[in-house]
Formats: C-alpha cells, structure tokens, sequence
C-alpha cells in the first residue's frame, strides 16, 4: 500500500511542478507582451517639446506666430507670442491629437492633430474661427 501512496504523491508532485512551470511560462509571456506594447506605444508617442512657427488664417485674418512647448508625459506647457499679444500655454497630447489653451488678454483655444515636425488644426478665440499650420523651428 505504501507503494501506491507514494506513486500517488510522486504524480501529484509532477502535475503540480507542470502546472507551476506553464502558470511561470504563460506569466513570463504575458509581462514580454506587456513591455513590448509599451515599447511600441512610447516609441509612436510624438514629442512636441521646442519651438514652432505657427501660420493662421480665418475669420480674424492671417498671422505668424511663435509658440515654445515643453511636455512632460501627456502634459504640455508653454509660452505663446503673437503679433497682438503674448501668453502661456497649458494643454495635452493624446497620442497624434494636441489640445491646447493660450491664456493672454484673448485667450485662444487650438485643437488639432500632429504628424511629424507638422501640427493642424482649429482655432477658436472671441467667437471666431480660423485654421492654423504649426511647423517645428529650425535649430
């Protein structure tokens, strides 16, 4: 009888070191899938930090403009000088999309996508409209 009850113990023993060895093995999977998404997503993720030159056209008519930007995670902040007015800038990068506000004397809202050393979007301040064309300045 004690023969039986230590092959009993002996395969319970081996099933129990199998299913701790793929449990470890699917586990070991899973945390390479996990980092390698995280690779990927941080490596897509665009950095808008430095300074750009922005062109806008619309209700109000056309400008240049110069905005500096600096960006911790999804969080950006900055300062804004346009030819009437100057200001801070707070907003976020949700993967390719900015969104941003401009605090100044008429504060203005910018939405728009990013593509490279390129941003585009809408404008919005004091009930107008326009479009703007954000370009990374040269070093």
């Amino acid at each position: 009888m004690g023969g039986i009850f230590a092959r009993a113990c002996s395969a319970a023993l081996e099933a129990f070191v199998k299913i701790r060895t793929r449990s470890a093995s699917l586990f070991m999977l899973l945390a390479v899938v996990l980092f390698l998404a995280g690779v990927a997503a941080a490596a897509g993720a665009p950095n808008v930090s430095g300074a750009w030159n922005v062109k806008v056209s619309g209700d109000a008519g056309n400008a240049s403009q110069k905005i500096d930007l600096q960006q911790n995670g999804n969080k950006i902040t900055g300062t804004f000088k346009g030819p009437r007015q100057s200001g801070t800038i707070e907003g976020t990068v949700d993967g390719n999309h900015i969104k941003f506000r401009v605090q100044a004397r008429v504060p203005l809202d910018y939405v728009g996508t990013i593509e490279g050393d390129t941003m585009k979007g809408v404008l919005t301040g004091r009930g107008k409209t326009g479009n703007w064309v954000a370009t990374r300045a040269s070093e």
